[in-house]
């Protein structure tokens, strides 16, 4: 569980903007989730409606799991406006989210001087890494490699 500092948000905002600090430019989608899930914890957050959701990860055999899909919800992600152009990346999983009456609206909410990039799963899988010991050239050597 990775709990962030450089992540703020704006609870007063409809929808609620999440913001990611400068110098970053990369988020994890697991991090967002677990950032989020801890600061609504917090006393002056209980109030405030849910923020994010998320599914995957279930387990379908072999090492390959359901790939993760983070719901913002009435909010949307921005990374703080830049001085320069800066390309920021969304990583690990879909990222999607709702406004306050459960409608689609754009995930990424646009900065200055920010080209956000989401990667998003077309397929529905993750595959863990498994690690293999084989002889090469007669010394022990450790390759991983994808199942």
């Amino acid at each position: 569980m990775t709990i962030r500092s450089d992540i703020n948000v704006n609870w007063d905002l409809s929808p609620r903007i999440i913001e990611v600090e400068s110098p970053s430019t990369e988020i994890l989608l697991q991090d967002l989730y677990d950032t989020m899930r801890d600061s609504c914890q917090l006393l002056q957050n209980m109030d405030n409606e849910d923020i994010i959701d998320a599914s995957g990860k279930e387990a379908l055999g072999g090492g390959v799991f359901v790939g993760l899909t983070v719901k913002l919800k009435n909010a949307k992600l921005k990374f703080e406006d830049r001085l320069s152009w800066t390309i920021c990346n969304v990583l690990g999983g879909n990222l999607i989210a709702i406004d306050d009456t459960g409608e689609i609206i754009e995930p990424i909410e646009p900065a200055s001087y920010v080209v956000a990039i989401r990667t998003a799963s077309s397929s529905a899988t993750i595959y863990e890494l498994a690690e293999i010991t084989t002889k090469i050239n007669k010394m022990d050597r450790n390759i991983k490699v994808l199942l």
